[in-house]
């Protein structure tokens, strides 16, 4: 009997010591539509970046960075869309021979605190 109360006592403290379980697991979906990975352009191409956002809990943050190899930024935008969906679009025009390769990283945040990163590099063709 004594054995049996203790049983039921541990069983009771081990279930009230579980965690709920967080719902918003997964982090932010990235879809990258343009451009494809180490995607060559020609000299006054245009380097369309489109970049989809979506998450089951609200997007707090969106960022695209675009660096020489060198490590100096061409364009550095983010974005606190706080919505459940965000999207960037910009482009680049290629018109610079120090294009030869352009770094990119492409980073989000939901309100849960999961992040999600991409990164890749375009070329110019000269």
């Amino acid at each position: 009997m004594k054995y049996l109360f203790f049983l039921i006592l541990g069983c009771s403290l081990l279930l009230s010591s579980c965690e709920e379980t967080n719902n918003n697991d997964p982090a932010v979906v990235i879809t990258k539509i343009s451009p494809y990975n180490h995607q060559v352009y020609d000299f006054n191409d245009t380097a369309f970046f489109k970049i989809n956002f979506s998450d089951n809990s609200l997007i707090t943050s969106t960022s695209l960075r675009l660096y020489l190899a060198t490590g100096k930024d061409l364009l550095n935008m983010s974005f606190k869309p706080n919505n459940k969906m965000a999207s960037i679009d910009t482009f680049l025009i290629m018109n610079d021979s120090a294009y030869t390769f352009v770094n990119f990283d492409i980073v989000a945040e939901d309100d849960a605190g999961n992040s999600s990163s991409k990164s890749s590099h375009i070329h110019i063709r000269l």
